[in-house]
Protein backbone atom coordinates (compact mmCIF):
# COMPACT_ATOMS: atom_id res chain seq x y z
CA UNK A 1 0.00 0.00 0.00
CA UNK A 2 3.42 2.30 -0.03
CA UNK A 3 1.70 4.46 -2.92
CA UNK A 4 -1.90 4.08 -1.73
CA UNK A 5 -1.55 7.77 -0.63
CA UNK A 6 -0.12 9.62 -3.49
CA UNK A 7 -2.31 7.76 -5.88
CA UNK A 8 -5.55 9.39 -3.70
CA UNK A 9 -3.42 12.42 -4.00
CA UNK A 10 -3.16 12.35 -8.05
CA UNK A 11 -6.22 10.83 -8.75
CA UNK A 12 -7.94 14.06 -6.52
CA UNK A 13 -5.80 16.35 -8.41
CA UNK A 14 -6.50 15.02 -11.92
CA UNK A 15 -10.59 15.62 -10.54
CA UNK A 16 -9.39 19.35 -9.43
CA UNK A 17 -11.18 18.68 -6.36
CA UNK A 18 -10.27 19.82 -2.90
CA UNK A 19 -9.29 17.14 0.28
CA UNK A 20 -12.46 19.01 2.23
CA UNK A 21 -14.23 18.09 -1.11
CA UNK A 22 -13.18 14.53 -0.91
CA UNK A 23 -13.71 14.40 2.35
CA UNK A 24 -17.23 15.12 1.83
CA UNK A 25 -17.63 12.58 -0.71
CA UNK A 26 -16.78 10.08 1.59
CA UNK A 27 -18.13 11.19 4.74
CA UNK A 28 -15.07 11.29 6.66
CA UNK A 29 -12.84 14.55 7.68
CA UNK A 30 -10.39 16.19 5.66
CA UNK A 31 -7.29 15.12 8.15
CA UNK A 32 -8.15 12.02 7.86
CA UNK A 33 -7.69 12.74 3.33
CA UNK A 34 -4.81 15.09 4.61
CA UNK A 35 -2.97 11.97 6.68
CA UNK A 36 -3.64 9.33 3.97
CA UNK A 37 -2.03 11.29 1.69
CA UNK A 38 1.09 12.05 2.81
CA UNK A 39 0.78 8.52 4.28
CA UNK A 40 0.55 8.68 7.81
CA UNK A 41 -2.20 6.56 7.79
CA UNK A 42 -4.85 4.54 5.52
CA UNK A 43 -8.13 4.38 4.59
CA UNK A 44 -10.34 1.95 6.06
CA UNK A 45 -10.51 -0.92 3.85
CA UNK A 46 -14.07 -0.88 3.26
CA UNK A 47 -13.60 2.50 1.96
CA UNK A 48 -11.55 1.51 -0.77
CA UNK A 49 -14.03 -0.01 -3.59
CA UNK A 50 -16.03 3.30 -2.98
CA UNK A 51 -12.55 5.03 -3.39
CA UNK A 52 -11.63 3.23 -6.87
CA UNK A 53 -15.07 3.52 -8.03
CA UNK A 54 -15.45 7.57 -7.57
CA UNK A 55 -12.21 8.03 -9.33
CA UNK A 56 -13.23 5.75 -12.17
CA UNK A 57 -10.34 3.36 -11.41
CA UNK A 58 -9.47 -0.22 -11.11
CA UNK A 59 -8.80 -1.55 -7.41
CA UNK A 60 -5.06 -2.22 -8.70
CA UNK A 61 -4.62 1.32 -9.97
CA UNK A 62 -5.80 2.65 -6.62
CA UNK A 63 -3.47 0.53 -4.52
CA UNK A 64 -0.37 0.71 -7.23
CA UNK A 65 -0.59 -2.75 -8.17
CA UNK A 66 -0.76 -1.89 -11.67
CA UNK A 67 1.89 0.32 -11.76
CA UNK A 68 3.76 -3.02 -10.55
CA UNK A 69 2.95 -5.20 -13.81
CA UNK A 70 3.66 -1.62 -15.80
CA UNK A 71 7.31 -1.82 -14.80
CA UNK A 72 7.68 -5.79 -15.31
CA UNK A 73 5.52 -5.39 -19.22
CA UNK A 74 5.29 -2.21 -20.54
CA UNK A 75 8.49 -1.93 -21.20
CA UNK A 76 8.55 -5.16 -23.04
CA UNK A 77 5.69 -4.02 -24.71
CA UNK A 78 7.51 -0.93 -26.10
CA UNK A 79 10.61 -2.89 -26.80
CA UNK A 80 8.32 -5.28 -28.95
CA UNK A 81 7.05 -2.30 -30.53
CA UNK A 82 10.41 -0.17 -31.45
CA UNK A 83 11.66 -4.30 -33.06
CA UNK A 84 8.33 -4.35 -35.41
CA UNK A 85 8.61 -0.62 -36.46
CA UNK A 86 12.28 -1.08 -37.56
CA UNK A 87 11.27 -4.26 -39.68
CA UNK A 88 8.11 -1.84 -41.39
CA UNK A 89 5.72 -3.69 -39.13
CA UNK A 90 3.58 -0.43 -38.15
CA UNK A 91 -0.19 -3.32 -38.42
CA UNK A 92 1.42 -5.93 -36.20
CA UNK A 93 2.85 -3.31 -33.89
CA UNK A 94 -0.89 -1.12 -33.71
CA UNK A 95 -2.63 -4.59 -33.18
CA UNK A 96 -0.49 -5.61 -30.37
CA UNK A 97 -0.66 -2.32 -28.57
CA UNK A 98 -4.34 -2.52 -29.09
CA UNK A 99 -4.52 -5.55 -26.59
CA UNK A 100 -2.38 -3.83 -24.45
CA UNK A 101 -4.20 -0.79 -23.64
CA UNK A 102 -7.25 -3.42 -23.33
CA UNK A 103 -5.19 -4.38 -20.10
CA UNK A 104 -3.87 -1.65 -19.11
CA UNK A 105 -6.14 1.29 -20.23
CA UNK A 106 -5.09 4.35 -17.65
CA UNK A 107 -1.40 3.85 -19.26
CA UNK A 108 -0.76 6.82 -21.55
CA UNK A 109 2.52 6.06 -22.76
CA UNK A 110 0.84 2.75 -24.73
CA UNK A 111 -2.26 4.80 -25.65
CA UNK A 112 -0.03 7.66 -27.36
CA UNK A 113 2.10 4.64 -29.16
CA UNK A 114 -1.34 3.20 -30.42
CA UNK A 115 -2.16 6.70 -31.15
CA UNK A 116 1.05 7.10 -33.62
CA UNK A 117 0.92 3.66 -35.33
CA UNK A 118 -2.07 4.35 -36.32
CA UNK A 119 -1.30 7.27 -38.04
CA UNK A 120 2.15 5.75 -39.38
CA UNK A 121 0.81 2.63 -40.52
CA UNK A 122 0.82 2.71 -44.07
CA UNK A 123 -2.36 0.45 -44.89
CA UNK A 124 -3.74 0.39 -48.26
CA UNK A 125 -7.37 -0.28 -47.77
CA UNK A 126 -8.74 2.84 -47.46
CA UNK A 127 -11.92 1.88 -45.56
CA UNK A 128 -9.11 0.29 -42.87
CA UNK A 129 -7.29 3.65 -43.55
CA UNK A 130 -10.28 5.96 -42.52
CA UNK A 131 -11.07 3.72 -39.65
CA UNK A 132 -7.60 3.96 -38.20
CA UNK A 133 -7.75 7.61 -37.97
CA UNK A 134 -10.92 8.09 -36.32
CA UNK A 135 -9.99 5.19 -33.55
CA UNK A 136 -6.61 7.57 -33.34
CA UNK A 137 -8.80 10.80 -33.31
CA UNK A 138 -10.99 8.91 -30.72
CA UNK A 139 -7.92 8.21 -28.55
CA UNK A 140 -6.83 11.40 -29.04
CA UNK A 141 -9.46 13.24 -27.55
CA UNK A 142 -9.19 10.71 -24.51
CA UNK A 143 -6.05 11.31 -23.58
CA UNK A 144 -5.77 15.12 -23.16
CA UNK A 145 -9.59 15.02 -21.43
CA UNK A 146 -7.12 12.76 -18.74
CA UNK A 147 -3.82 12.37 -19.47
CA UNK A 148 -1.89 14.75 -16.55
CA UNK A 149 1.66 14.36 -18.27
CA UNK A 150 1.88 17.86 -19.93
CA UNK A 151 4.66 16.55 -22.82
CA UNK A 152 1.91 13.97 -23.96
CA UNK A 153 -0.51 16.15 -24.79
CA UNK A 154 1.26 18.35 -26.53
CA UNK A 155 2.79 15.19 -28.60
CA UNK A 156 -1.18 14.41 -28.94
CA UNK A 157 -2.09 18.14 -29.95
CA UNK A 158 0.39 17.35 -32.69
CA UNK A 159 -0.46 14.52 -33.90
CA UNK A 160 -4.11 15.50 -34.12
CA UNK A 161 -3.23 18.48 -36.01
CA UNK A 162 -1.64 15.85 -38.92
CA UNK A 163 -4.55 13.70 -38.51
CA UNK A 164 -7.47 16.49 -39.16
CA UNK A 165 -5.26 17.26 -42.25
CA UNK A 166 -5.43 13.82 -43.32
CA UNK A 167 -9.02 13.63 -42.92
CA UNK A 168 -9.74 16.59 -45.22
CA UNK A 169 -10.67 18.99 -42.26
CA UNK A 170 -8.07 21.55 -42.92
CA UNK A 171 -9.71 24.07 -41.81
CA UNK A 172 -9.86 22.68 -38.05
CA UNK A 173 -6.28 21.95 -38.16
CA UNK A 174 -4.68 24.97 -38.70
CA UNK A 175 -7.67 26.83 -36.01
CA UNK A 176 -5.77 23.93 -33.64
CA UNK A 177 -2.45 24.41 -34.64
CA UNK A 178 -2.62 28.06 -34.34
CA UNK A 179 -4.09 28.00 -30.95
CA UNK A 180 -2.55 25.35 -29.02
CA UNK A 181 0.96 25.21 -30.74
CA UNK A 182 4.02 27.21 -29.82
CA UNK A 183 5.47 29.16 -32.52
CA UNK A 184 9.43 28.47 -33.15
CA UNK A 185 10.65 31.11 -31.27
CA UNK A 186 9.22 30.17 -27.82
CA UNK A 187 10.75 26.33 -27.84
CA UNK A 188 12.52 25.74 -25.10
CA UNK A 189 15.65 25.26 -27.63
CA UNK A 190 15.66 28.62 -28.12
CA UNK A 191 16.74 29.13 -24.88
CA UNK A 192 18.59 26.28 -23.81
CA UNK A 193 21.26 27.16 -25.89
CA UNK A 194 22.41 30.06 -24.53
CA UNK A 195 22.18 28.44 -21.09
CA UNK A 196 23.88 25.19 -21.24
CA UNK A 197 27.84 25.01 -20.84
CA UNK A 198 30.88 22.61 -21.62
CA UNK A 199 29.92 19.36 -23.33
CA UNK A 200 26.18 19.44 -22.27
CA UNK A 201 26.12 22.65 -24.50
CA UNK A 202 27.85 21.05 -27.56
CA UNK A 203 25.72 17.60 -26.99
CA UNK A 204 22.97 19.72 -27.14
CA UNK A 205 23.50 21.60 -29.84
CA UNK A 206 24.18 18.63 -32.65
CA UNK A 207 20.59 17.46 -31.25
CA UNK A 208 19.20 20.71 -32.05
CA UNK A 209 21.04 21.05 -35.28
CA UNK A 210 19.85 17.58 -36.30
CA UNK A 211 16.26 18.35 -35.53
CA UNK A 212 16.61 22.14 -37.53
CA UNK A 213 18.18 19.50 -40.23
CA UNK A 214 14.88 17.60 -40.09
CA UNK A 215 12.30 20.80 -40.04
CA UNK A 216 14.68 22.08 -42.77
CA UNK A 217 14.21 19.37 -45.61
CA UNK A 218 10.59 18.69 -44.37
CA UNK A 219 10.08 22.25 -45.28
CA UNK A 220 11.83 22.53 -48.31
CA UNK A 221 9.80 19.52 -49.75
CA UNK A 222 6.36 21.11 -48.62
CA UNK A 223 8.22 24.15 -50.77
CA UNK A 224 9.15 22.19 -53.49
CA UNK A 225 5.68 20.60 -54.01
CA UNK A 226 7.54 17.58 -54.85
CA UNK A 227 4.54 15.71 -55.70
CA UNK A 228 3.36 18.14 -58.22
CA UNK A 229 0.04 19.22 -57.22
CA UNK A 230 0.79 22.74 -57.67
CA UNK A 231 0.67 23.99 -61.35
CA UNK A 232 2.15 27.62 -60.05
CA UNK A 233 5.54 25.41 -59.41
CA UNK A 234 7.87 24.79 -62.74
CA UNK A 235 9.65 21.75 -62.94
CA UNK A 236 13.00 23.50 -62.84
CA UNK A 237 11.79 25.49 -59.90
CA UNK A 238 11.25 22.11 -58.15
CA UNK A 239 15.11 20.30 -59.36
CA UNK A 240 16.39 24.03 -57.81
CA UNK A 241 14.95 23.82 -54.82
CA UNK A 242 15.32 19.86 -54.57
CA UNK A 243 19.17 20.55 -55.43
CA UNK A 244 19.37 22.99 -52.36
CA UNK A 245 17.89 19.95 -50.01
CA UNK A 246 20.89 18.15 -51.01
CA UNK A 247 23.26 20.73 -50.35
CA UNK A 248 22.08 21.01 -47.13
CA UNK A 249 22.33 17.52 -46.51
CA UNK A 250 25.95 17.54 -47.55
CA UNK A 251 26.45 20.43 -45.87
CA UNK A 252 25.47 19.06 -42.45
CA UNK A 253 26.60 15.42 -42.85
CA UNK A 254 29.77 15.86 -45.01
CA UNK A 255 29.08 12.68 -46.55
CA UNK A 256 28.38 10.42 -43.68
CA UNK A 257 24.67 10.39 -43.82
CA UNK A 258 24.22 7.02 -41.90
CA UNK A 259 20.31 6.82 -42.41
CA UNK A 260 19.66 10.15 -44.20
CA UNK A 261 21.19 8.25 -47.41
CA UNK A 262 17.57 7.65 -47.54
CA UNK A 263 16.93 12.06 -47.78
CA UNK A 264 19.56 11.61 -50.30
CA UNK A 265 17.99 9.09 -52.34
CA UNK A 266 14.46 10.75 -52.28
CA UNK A 267 16.06 14.10 -53.23
CA UNK A 268 17.72 12.40 -56.45
CA UNK A 269 14.99 10.03 -57.34
CA UNK A 270 12.43 13.11 -57.69
CA UNK A 271 15.12 15.18 -59.58
CA UNK A 272 15.23 12.57 -61.93
CA UNK A 273 11.76 11.77 -62.72
CA UNK A 274 11.50 15.66 -63.19
CA UNK A 275 14.55 15.73 -65.69
CA UNK A 276 13.16 12.82 -67.62
CA UNK A 277 9.39 14.66 -67.56
CA UNK A 278 11.93 17.24 -69.09
CA UNK A 279 13.08 14.92 -71.73
CA UNK A 280 17.04 15.46 -70.23
CA UNK A 281 18.73 12.01 -70.62
CA UNK A 282 21.97 12.99 -69.30
CA UNK A 283 20.68 14.58 -65.98
CA UNK A 284 17.98 12.01 -64.96
CA UNK A 285 21.09 9.40 -65.41
CA UNK A 286 23.29 11.13 -63.39
CA UNK A 287 20.60 11.54 -60.53
CA UNK A 288 19.10 8.00 -60.65
CA UNK A 289 22.97 6.85 -60.27
CA UNK A 290 23.73 8.81 -57.19
CA UNK A 291 19.99 7.34 -56.08
CA UNK A 292 21.48 4.08 -56.11
CA UNK A 293 24.65 4.79 -54.55
CA UNK A 294 21.82 5.97 -51.35
CA UNK A 295 20.13 3.30 -51.26
CA UNK A 296 22.26 0.41 -51.42
CA UNK A 297 24.22 3.10 -48.55
CA UNK A 298 21.28 2.93 -46.66
CA UNK A 299 20.33 -0.79 -47.33
CA UNK A 300 23.07 -1.91 -46.07
CA UNK A 301 24.18 0.20 -43.10
CA UNK A 302 26.22 -1.21 -39.94
CA UNK A 303 23.99 -1.27 -36.92
CA UNK A 304 25.63 1.50 -35.59
CA UNK A 305 27.29 5.19 -37.38
CA UNK A 306 29.26 7.40 -35.83
CA UNK A 307 29.17 11.05 -37.21
CA UNK A 308 32.37 12.74 -38.23
CA UNK A 309 31.35 16.15 -39.92
CA UNK A 310 32.53 19.31 -38.06
CA UNK A 311 28.93 19.96 -36.45
CA UNK A 312 28.33 16.17 -36.07
CA UNK A 313 31.11 14.64 -34.51
CA UNK A 314 29.95 12.99 -31.24
CA UNK A 315 26.65 11.61 -32.21
CA UNK A 316 26.13 8.14 -32.94
CA UNK A 317 23.09 6.44 -35.77
CA UNK A 318 21.48 3.45 -34.35
CA UNK A 319 19.88 1.21 -36.88
CA UNK A 320 17.72 0.13 -33.93
CA UNK A 321 16.20 3.94 -33.94
CA UNK A 322 14.95 3.37 -37.46
CA UNK A 323 11.02 3.17 -37.77
CA UNK A 324 9.17 2.72 -41.46
CA UNK A 325 6.24 2.05 -42.41
CA UNK A 326 7.06 -0.70 -44.94
CA UNK A 327 8.82 -3.78 -45.12
CA UNK A 328 10.82 -3.53 -48.59
CA UNK A 329 14.40 -2.28 -48.88
CA UNK A 330 14.76 1.18 -49.97
CA UNK A 331 16.42 -0.46 -53.52
CA UNK A 332 13.43 -2.34 -54.11
CA UNK A 333 11.36 1.01 -54.02
CA UNK A 334 14.15 2.74 -56.23
CA UNK A 335 13.48 -0.21 -58.57
CA UNK A 336 9.50 0.17 -58.60
CA UNK A 337 10.29 4.24 -58.78
CA UNK A 338 12.37 3.47 -62.11
CA UNK A 339 9.32 1.60 -63.41
CA UNK A 340 7.32 4.78 -64.06
CA UNK A 341 6.76 5.93 -67.81
CA UNK A 342 8.57 8.71 -67.75
CA UNK A 343 12.11 6.56 -68.00
CA UNK A 344 10.81 4.88 -70.77
CA UNK A 345 13.03 7.22 -73.18
CA UNK A 346 16.38 6.01 -71.81
CA UNK A 347 15.25 2.41 -70.54
CA UNK A 348 17.55 0.63 -73.07
CA UNK A 349 20.26 3.04 -72.34
CA UNK A 350 23.37 1.62 -70.82
CA UNK A 351 23.72 3.42 -68.08
CA UNK A 352 19.67 2.93 -66.69
CA UNK A 353 20.24 -0.83 -67.26
CA UNK A 354 23.38 -0.51 -64.76
CA UNK A 355 21.96 1.21 -62.54
CA UNK A 356 19.42 -1.77 -62.15
CA UNK A 357 22.02 -4.65 -62.19
CA UNK A 358 23.73 -2.12 -59.62
CA UNK A 359 20.73 -2.44 -57.20
CA UNK A 360 19.59 -5.78 -57.89
CA UNK A 361 21.97 -7.35 -55.74
CA UNK A 362 20.44 -5.71 -53.01
CA UNK A 363 16.77 -6.33 -53.78
CA UNK A 364 14.54 -8.24 -51.06
CA UNK A 365 11.06 -8.22 -53.46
Amino acid sequence: MITLGSNIKKYRKDRKITQEQLAEVLGVSDQAVSRWENGTTYPDIELLPTIALYFGVTMDELMGMEAYKDESDIAEILKKREELRNRGEVVKSYEMLRKAVKRYPKNYELLSALVADLCFANVYNEEIRLNNLHEAERLIDRILAECPDEQICRNMIGEKVFLLNWLERTDEAIALAEKALPEMKDARESYLKHILTGEKKRAFCRQYMMDLYYEMWLTISEYADKNCEDDSVTLPERIALLKKAIALTEWLFEGNYGLNNWQMSCWHEYIASYEAKLKNAEAALTHLEAAAEHVIACDTLPEEVPFTSTLLRGEVYHREDNAKNYTHSECDSLAGWMGGKDFDFIREDERFKAVEAKIAKYRTN
